[in-house]
């Protein structure tokens, strides 16, 4: 999907608590919306001039809970961006008169509610998420290849966005294979990395800088499986698993308790090892913004010394600068 930067333009509109809807594109000064690695809730921040409408100054309709919506323009028609609710409000009353809003999907609710769950061992992945997204009205697509039968959960006055993560977490690392998960048309969608069915291309004609880090801080070339402890506290050693050890030993520990069988312990290990077997790579991109790009998608980038096709496990998009900045992974 092409994008011509010079046709590229934003549009903001405000939803109030009466359903009244306004367009906020005169009175904008900036605008940007992002999703990172590890948060469901996608972000979006705008600067507003407290411009004088019919009704009354911006300030006083602009609240709380009311509904932002994005939408960007790049030769056709609106297509929507974002949607999200008004969770944070701070007026400037200074010489500048601007509002500042923070407003976040649907996925922020679960970010800062908490619950007690329990789940029995032999419920499928889908089936525990199912549950968890039933309570809050949130409907679930599950799109990832893999899914795993779970032992015993307890969710013990856990944030709800948490229990989902980890969940999906468990399942990665027993399968070695990565998830996304986001708010998308309505739904939380869980999916494989890189569905999407066009790769965006990034070369130095379209990049404006790039980044590339290198770090052993988080690195793992041995897992030590560890039993069930007896009464005295004392836990055998049921394995120890070696992987590169070229840069020495650095240990990381898999608890196996009575429900978890060690095949499924070795499998966790092994993930590990493949997670962080090797040294953490750090990659940013900085381009020409692509409006809809969203965080789990694949893109192809010729740029300073990436080569290749990478994953955007983060995306910043700036409206006002018209530019975006990418965290990627290497595809393996």
């Amino acid at each position: 999907m092409a994008v011509d930067i010079a046709l590229l333009t934003y549009h903001v509109d405000l939803i109030t608590e009466s359903g009244a809807v306004y367009d906020l594109d005169h009175a904008l000064l900036s605008l940007s919306w992002e999703e990172q690695e590890g948060q469901l809730a996608q972000r979006a921040t705008l600067k507003l001039a407290n411009y004088k409408m019919e009704s009354g100054y911006l300030m006083q309709l602009v609240k709380i809970n009311c509904i932002i919506k994005i939408s960007a323009n790049w030769g056709s028609d609106n297509q929507p961006l974002f949607e999200g609710t008004i969770w944070e409000w701070d007026y400037a009353s200074a010489q500048s008169k601007e509002l500042t809003i923070t407003a976040y999907d649907p996925m922020i609710r679960l970010q800062q509610s908490k619950d007690f769950k329990y789940f029995s061992a032999g419920m499928s992945t889908p089936a525990i998420l199912n549950n968890i997204c039933g309570d809050w009205g949130i409907p679930l697509s599950y799109e990832w290849s893999k899914q795993i039968t779970h032992e015993k959960k307890v969710f013990n006055c856990d944030p709800i966005s948490d229990m989902i993560i980890k969940l999906l977490d468990e399942v990665k690392q027993q399968t070695s294979t990565r998830y996304v998960a986001l708010y998308k048309n309505g739904s939380l969608v869980v999916s494989d990395y890189g569905a999407n069915s066009e790769i965006y291309q990034f070369n130095t004609d379209n990049s404006i800088s790039t980044s590339d880090k290198l770090t052993i801080n988080n690195l793992v070339t041995r897992v030590k499986i560890i039993g069930k402890a007896d009464n005295q506290g004392r836990s055998s050693v049921d394995a120890v698993i070696d992987g590169n050890l070229e840069y020495g030993v650095l240990q990381e520990v898999v608890r196996r308790d009575s429900n978890k069988k060690m095949g499924e312990a070795n499998a966790e290990a092994q993930a590990i090892l493949k997670e962080r077997g090797k040294p953490e790579e750090s990659i940013t991109l900085n381009s020409a913004d692509l409006p809809f790009l969203r965080r789990g998608d694949a893109v192809g980038v010729a740029a300073g010394n990436l080569i290749g096709t990478f994953y955007v496990v983060g995306v910043s998009h700036n409206a006002t600068s018209k530019q975006m900045t990418m965290t990627l992974r290497r595809k393996e």
